[in-house]
């Protein structure tokens, strides 16, 4: 077992958008996909801010516009200059630079949170969440190990039990995996997060390869028949100058016509421009809305150098129309600039 999404949809999802938790994979590949769904349903519900807190039904709490977070923001790294070894400011931060998409600045505040205080379960779920975005929303063996000092710290933190439970189930060990989803079970979440708990645990019980197949891997035929986009992504030459360092890439799949969440999502950097990229049931926004075989859809990547999943004034971008579940891949030729 490798790796798991979080995707970029983690990001927007707090900052208010709707995104995800990936879904359990198989022995390859079994913790890429569920954490996409499950965050979903969670921010809409509200409860992102809550999971250190235990308490489901709290209400969530109001988050202030666009320009009020940067003008808070601002404040804080100034207070943060001013007394550097504030630890709960650090985290305070870590949290904003997430909700406003600035991964790498997330992975700076939430690394020296982890550094003032080293039994901070915060700190390490937040570095790890971080980690694992910069990654291109895949967890890394630091991000894991963060998930496991979390879960030790605070064997009881519903958000650490969700996570160290990714953890186990990337190196395989599917009975400790089982062993926190269930004690996170055992909290009473929302319906809708122990239905998606419940299937990650019954996928737990699958023979290894008979889950969905990881993106860039080749399909079992299972995994065929869920839908599966390839593109090879390629930057037009006349564009090449503006791509000055590595940027954050997001490709996604939409409907036609449709202004909802895309029906599936990647999270990349610009150094994946040149390569083929594969979307699956594993990188879908939300559960039970899915990547079909023969279903036609837009596929759009964008170079964000917000690093917002948003576009703006500048991002580069290219698409095309593609059938679902297509023997060839896709040429997607990144030719515009957003005006």
């Amino acid at each position: 077992m490798t790796a798991f999404i979080v995707t970029a949809a983690i990001m927007a999802a707090i900052a208010g958008a709707a995104v995800t938790w990936p879904l359990l994979r198989h022995r390859a590949h079994r913790a890429q996909g569920a954490l996409i769904a499950v965050i979903v349903m969670a921010a809409a519900a509200g409860l992102y801010p809550l999971w250190s807190n235990w308490d489901w039904r709290a209400p969530a709490a109001d988050r202030p516009a666009g320009p009020d977070v940067a003008a808070m923001v601002a404040k804080l790294e100034q207070h943060l200059r001013d007394q550097p070894n504030d630890l709960k400011g650090w985290l305070m931060l870590g949290r904003s630079y997430l909700a406003l998409e600035r991964v790498d600045d997330a992975v700076h505040a939430y690394g020296r949170a982890h550094e003032l205080d080293g039994n901070s379960a915060e700190a390490a779920l937040g570095l790890g969440e971080a980690l694992s975005l910069k990654a291109g929303a895949q967890i890394t063996p630091q991000a894991g190990e963060l998930f496991e000092t979390a879960v030790r710290l605070e064997p009881r933190n519903p958000k650490a039990l969700l996570y160290a439970g990714f953890a186990a189930a990337v190196r395989g060990d599917r009975a400790l995996a089982r062993e926190r989803w269930e004690t996170l079970k055992s909290f009473h979440p929302p319906d809708a997060v122990v239905r998606l708990l419940d299937a990650r645990i019954a996928e737990l019980d699958e023979p290894p390869g008979t889950s969905a197949s990881a993106a860039g891997t080749s399909t079992s035929a299972g995994a065929s028949s869920a839908g599966v986009v390839a593109v090879n992504i390629t930057l037009a030459p006349s564009l090449k100058s503006k791509l000055t360092s590595e940027s954050p890439l997001f490709v996604f799949a939409r409907e036609p016509g449709s202004q909802g969440p895309p029906l599936a999502v990647k999270r990349l950097t610009t150094a994946s421009i040149g390569t083929q990229v594969r979307l699956s049931s594993a990188d879908s926004m939300m559960p039970g809305r899915v990547l079909k075989d023969g279903q036609h859809v837009t596929i759009t990547a964008r170079v964000s150098f917000s690093g917002q999943p948003i576009p703006s004034r500048g991002d580069l971008y290219g698409d095309l129309s593609y059938a679902v579940g297509d023997p060839g891949a896709g040429q997607l030729v990144i030719d515009r600039i957003v005006p």
